[in-house]
C-alpha cells in the first residue's frame, strides 16, 4: 500500500446495497485518513452526495431502489466534480457488460467485487492524486 502522506486525503461515499461491503470499504478508507459516508440505496445516495459534497463516489451498479447507472448519470448531471468508481460482482445489461455501461453513464473508474482492500486504496487515491 503507498503512503497516506502522499495521497491526499478526501471525502468518500460509498453506495452499496449490502451492509457487510459498506463497512468493510468504510473502515478500510477510514484507516487511510479518508472520510467516509455511507448510503444502501439510490435516493439516500442522492441525499448524502448532496450534504457530503464527495470528492469520490463508490457506486455498486445493482441496487433496489434504482440502479446505479441511474445514479452516475444523477451525480455527474447535478454534481460533475465527483470521481466516480462503478462496482459490480458482473454481468450483462442487454447484451453488454455492464462495467462498459457505467463508462458510458459518466464513471471515472470501474472496479470488479471481490476488490482486495490494496486496489480499493488504489483506485480511491489515484482519482485524488489525479484531481
Amino acid at each position: 500500500m503507498s503512503d497516506t502522506s502522499a495521497a491526499r486525503l478526501g471525502v468518500v461515499v460509498i453506495v452499496d446495497d449490502e451492509p457487510g461491503i459498506r463497512t468493510l470499504f468504510e473502515l478500510v478508507l477510514e484507516r487511510r485518513g479518508h472520510t467516509v459516508s455511507t448510503a444502501g440505496s439510490v435516493p439516500d445516495a442522492l441525499t448524502t452526495c448532496a450534504q457530503r459534497k464527495p470528492d469520490v463516489v463508490m457506486i455498486d451498479i445493482f441496487m433496489p431502489q434504482g440502479s446505479g447507472l441511474e445514479l452516475i448519470r444523477s451525480l455527474k448531471a447535478q454534481h460533475p466534480s465527483p470521481k466516480i468508481i462503478a462496482i459490480t460482482g458482473g454481468g450483462t445489461w442487454g447484451g453488454v457488460e455492464i462495467l462498459d455501461r457505467a463508462k458510458d453513464a459518466g464513471a471515472d473508474l470501474t472496479l470488479r467485487k471481490p476488490i482486495a482492500s490494496d486496489a480499493l486504496v488504489e483506485a480511491v487515491e489515484g482519482l485524488l492524486r489525479a484531481g
